[in-house]
Parts: structure tokens; sequence; C-alpha cells
């Protein structure tokens, strides 16, 4: 177990010292973490419920060198949560467009508890 996470991190590593923001190999990371709903409905601004609380939640386990999103876990996707969303977007180099579709959670799902931090 050991080796797979050193090698995870190492490979994760020089990808992003290649200037590569790729996510690591989506698993169930996001559950180790949040425990909201399994549910990765297309969600944008003015979404609610559950599936923008484990939006909420997997953001703030997104490590950046910059610190985390520190949104409120609240189900309600307003102002922050739309600002967090474009940057991880922006930061994990897949399509902003402050849209959470199929692409947008399984970079993100990657990314959750990856200890690799993106460099934005």
């Amino acid at each position: 177990m050991r080796n797979r996470l050193v090698s995870g991190l190492v490979a994760a590593g020089i990808v992003l010292a290649a200037g590569i923001a790729t996510a690591p190999a989506a698993s169930a990371q996001a559950s180790q973490y949040c425990g909201y709903t399994d549910s990765q409905p297309t969600l944008g601004y003015n979404s609610g419920g559950d599936a923008v609380k484990q939006l909420q939640c997997e953001l703030n386990h997104v490590p950046y060198s910059s610190g985390g999103a520190g949104l409120d876990v609240d189900g309600a996707w307003g102002n922050a949560t739309d600002a967090a969303v474009w940057k991880f977007q922006r930061c994990a180099g897949i399509g902003q467009d402050g849209v959470v579709g199929s692409q947008t959670w399984a970079t993100l799902n990657g990314w959750v508890g990856a200890h690799v931090s993106l460099n934005c």
C-alpha cells in the first residue's frame, strides 16, 4: 500500500513539475472525506442539495499551493462555491465553464485526498 501511494505521489509530482495538472487516478477517495451522496449530477450556479454538499466538501479537500477552498458545506451553490469551481477548473487545466459535469466530477474525485497541491 505504501509503495503504491509513494509511486502515485511521485508520478503526480513529475506530471506537475512538467507543468501539466493531471489529476491522480480517481478512486473512492471522495467517500473517505465526504459522504453526502454518491450521485454526481450536473450542477451549476443556484443548484442545491446533497450533491452540492458533496461538491463543497470535495473542493475543501483539494490541496492548493495557495490554500484550500474554505467553503461552508451548506448545500447552497452561491458566490463562494461558484468561485471555487471556476478556480478548480482553471487550476486543473480542464474546460472552464463554471458547470460541474462529468469531466469536473471525475477530475475533482481524483484530486480529493491526493495530498499533491495544485500549483495555482
